[in-house]
């Protein structure tokens, strides 16, 4: 192998490698415009994803592949807990349902939980509005 087709083969890996990263970019920028599409609040962080609108009195929950919208009179309860240890928090939803009656939301970020925390408490008890 000579020294020209060696750098052909890096550029054409470079080149495949920038396309496979835009491509992902672009679908998670979809994928994000189209969950949070009509909610006034939404977050995410490491596949889950969380949605409000007070218009609506709509909540939408995102984890791994399953998507599922309640109302927000269906939410029963709300928990957060934040683990030193990773630096990463959770705030945990139970709902009123069956097959997905408990969701857990991922956070990097304490004050971004508490925030979200304090969201759901008054769009749940308050009704607040946005």
């Amino acid at each position: 192998m000579t020294v020209g087709t060696f750098l052909t083969l890096i550029f054409f890996a470079g080149c495949a490698a920038i396309f496979l990263v835009l491509a992902k970019t672009v679908k998670t920028r979809s994928d994000n415009a189209t969950f949070d599409y009509d909610f006034q609040r939404f977050y995410g962080y490491k596949n889950t994803r969380i949605a409000v609108s007070t218009a609506r009195a709509m909540i939408k929950f995102k984890a791994g592949s399953r998507i599922k919208a309640y109302a927000l009179s269906d939410v029963r309860s709300w928990e957060k807990h934040w683990h030193n240890y990773n630096r990463e928090g959770t705030l945990t939803l139970n709902v009123k349902d069956i097959d997905n009656p408990v969701w857990t939301i991922k956070f990097g970020n304490e004050t971004e939980m508490n925030r979200w925390y304090e969201l759901v408490s008054q769009a749940v008890n308050e009704k607040l509005k946005l």
